[in-house]
């Protein structure tokens, strides 16, 4: 899924727009937060009023439009009234990812019965029983969530899918092509990143049991050499650990 990107803190948007409400903001709103193909905006409404609106920006369109007078608001309800709205473009951003991912797999769904086709009545009779060691052993059509990590993952398969199946449709065709490359970037950007920090961790852990050596200066009086090794050696007792040069 897409991730948020915050340019203003929640706790910072009253602020902001009593700084700059006689300044920039009267020349163009100001994105506080981007979350897929939806910002939210802070703008002047009036000297006293500031709004927060969240725009589908691929699609121009205004979901949502909250306004606060700044005479009689907080930080805490402005902030918490960005926090709702970061939200609801999560959720909104969630819903359109899941919409389309759902329209490619019926693609791959479609896919898989021409290939099929010639075992569909097979296939139908199958499901009108139950064996659950057939089930298990069968390779059949995968379920959303394994395309999703399989083939889905393979850009240059799912280009074509949607190149075949909105040849008919140019701008639908470029918004799914689009579409495709950033989640599938996202999401193997996020399973690098995952596997990253495993072996990170892996070698943290086997970096703490590796054994170092480590060199000290020690002093003793004895009447020469040996008689100051042998001291040393019978006051640590034989310890393997330790080395002593001679």
């Amino acid at each position: 899924m897409s991730r948020l990107f915050r340019y203003i803190q929640n706790d910072d948007v009253l602020k902001s727009f009593l700084e700059f409400r006689d300044t920039l903001l009267k020349q163009r709103p100001v994105v506080i937060a981007r979350h897929g193909d939806y910002s939210l905006y802070l703008k002047t409404i009036s000297d006293d009023e500031l709004g927060l609106t969240i725009e589908n920006t691929a699609k121009h369109k205004v979901i949502q439009d909250r306004t606060y007078n700044v005479k009689d608001t907080t930080d805490a309800l402005v902030s918490r009234g960005v926090r709702h709205a970061c939200q609801k473009m999560a959720e909104l951003s969630d819903e359109d990812v899941n919409r389309r991912r759902l329209q490619i797999w019926k693609w791959y769904v479609i896919d898989w019965q021409k290939e099929n086709a010639s075992n569909s009545r097979e296939f139908v009779e199958k499901e009108l029983s139950w064996d659950e060691e057939i089930i298990k052993a069968e390779e059949k059509i995968m379920d959303m969530e394994s395309f999703l990590h399989s083939d889905y993952l393979n850009l240059g398969n799912t280009i074509s899918l949607i190149e075949r199946y909105m040849a008919e449709d140019e701008d639908h065709k470029e918004q799914f092509k689009r579409f495709a490359i950033n989640d599938i970037m996202e999401m193997t950007s996020e399973d690098t990143k995952e596997k990253s920090l495993v072996e990170a961790e892996k070698e943290r852990a086997e970096e703490g049991m590796k054994k170092h050596t480590y060199r000290f200066t020690v002093t003793v009086e004895a009447t020469d050499r040996e008689h100051a090794r042998a001291a040393l050696l019978s006051y640590l007792a034989g310890d393997e650990r330790i080395k002593i040069q001679k």
